[in-house]
């Protein structure tokens, strides 16, 4: 399996380039760069920039959004200093922590929603029919990439990279009705909406529910990760962020068909096409929305990562991640059970 080149080797080889990063990643106190991506395991971003939660609760500070395809794409930017911030799977938080240290989840997102789809017409019924198939991720390296290699495993079977037959290529969750319309992949590992929508626009059958794989509550996709250079500059702003993340879950939790319908808006302006709104109810529903952190599916991430060789050393630090005290301040503010990591 090709295995990412570790970004603090970057730094070790390009330490004038790092110290330039660090300082960038400094930011401001007069704004807050964000990372969010098109799709619903983010809806709490997409709910509190639509609703105004996050200009209020961050305010005089901005927030400037920065859209990503993938976790893997929004770490380099946060490494680079480019953001502050970014809502993200388990295994990119995890693999950037793991690297460099310079990462903090503050707070859980979503659980669930992810799945494995595969095209009409391809031919497959069965795990022994995927030889020789091209199955898609939103990136080599992110969370539906190190779940895909994971199962396939299991059944036996192993991607290209890796001695086997079945080609794991990078698509933008966006093109890929276009790329099933034109035969161009067999199957897609994708969060939601986008196995549902696939399925309802007749081009895609249901194949792999990820969350069948997991013990219940237990299916991490989305976490909220700062820099911890920035939050050491401007921990005041990190704790109206985690407020605003919080506020904006509650918000979900209470109101899910404005949430919905304001989610739905806000996917198609990062870029997703536009869906029906019974399309977006049925991926809702797969999701659950929650600040709590799942540090055991951080855990046996970072350990299927480990068994497939993309981590060289067991992940024995993984709960360093985990910087909960303004999670806890928000939480204690509104009379809601605090959240603890142990060991």
């Amino acid at each position: 399996m090709r295995k990412l080149l570790p970004l603090v080797l970057c730094c070790a080889l390009l330490a004038p380039a790092c110290a330039s990063s660090d300082a960038r990643a400094r930011g401001s106190a007069d704004v807050l760069r964000l990372g969010i991506f098109p799709t619903l395991t983010h809806a709490p971003a997409h709910v509190g920039l639509g609703t105004g939660i996050f200009a209020r609760e961050l305010a005089p500070t901005r927030v400037e959004v920065h859209t990503f395809n993938s976790g893997t794409e929004a770490g380099v930017a946060l490494l680079a200093g480019s953001i502050d911030a970014s809502y993200m799977g388990p295994w990119p938080a995890t693999s950037l922590y793991l690297q460099s240290g310079k990462v903090a989840v503050v707070s859980g997102v979503t659980v669930g929603g992810a799945s494995f789809v595969v095209r009409q017409g391809a031919g497959i019924e069965a795990p022994d029919d995927l030889h020789g198939k091209r199955i898609a991720v939103p990136n080599i390296g992110n969370t539906q990439d190190i779940a895909l290699r994971t199962w396939l495993h299991e059944q036996g079977l192993k991607a290209t990279d890796e001695g086997g037959d079945v080609s794991i290529t990078e698509a933008d969750s966006p093109q890929l009705l276009q790329l099933f319309r034109a035969d161009r992949v067999d199957g897609a590992w994708v969060p939601e909406p986008y196995p549902t929508y696939l399925i309802d626009e007749g081009v895609a059958d249901p194949f792999v529910d990820e969350a069948d794989l997991w013990p219940p509550g237990g299916f991490l996709t989305a976490t909220l990760v700062v820099s911890t250079i920035y939050m050491d500059a401007h921990p005041d702003i990190v704790q109206r962020l985690v407020s605003a993340n919080v506020a904006a879950i509650r918000f979900a939790q209470a109101q899910p068909l404005r949430a919905q319908a304001i989610a739905e808006r806000r996917l198609v302006w990062a870029g997703a096409p536009p869906m029906d709104a019974a399309v977006i109810a049925e991926a809702w529903a797969r999701l659950t929305f929650t600040w709590e952190p799942v540090p055991a599916a951080m855990r046996r991430i970072a350990e299927d990562a480990h068994a497939l060789g993309v981590l060289e050393e067991p992940p024995e630090q993984v709960a360093g991640i985990y910087r909960l005290d303004p999670l806890n301040a928000v939480l204690d503010d509104d009379d809601l059970p605090r959240v603890e990591v142990s060991g």
